[in-house]
């Protein structure tokens, strides 16, 4: 039983690292009707294209400590959050 809850709480942790992080940008930077912008948003998903918003939002992951970006962006609350993985 013992083994069983120690492999539980390993899944578990694993599962909960790849998840990654949100992190909150302020409004100078993006807005939520931003994210309306289907160009503004392929630029964003496509890591192979070189792209100045994208570069931005990689730097805030990394000055951030949270990772890399993962091209996942959401308004929450009015505000934009975009997704960091490490």
């Amino acid at each position: 039983m013992k083994n069983n809850l120690t492999l539980l709480i390993a899944c578990g942790a694993l599962a909960a690292c790849d998840q990654g992080r949100w992190i909150e940008l302020p409004p100078i930077l993006m807005t939520c009707s931003d994210l309306d912008d289907e160009e503004m948003g392929a630029e964003l998903r496509n890591p192979d294209r070189f792209s100045i918003g994208r570069s931005m939002l990689q730097g805030v992951c990394t000055q951030s400590g949270a990772g890399q970006f993962t091209g996942d962006t959401r308004c929450s609350k009015d505000v934009v959050e975009i997704r960091c993985k490490s």
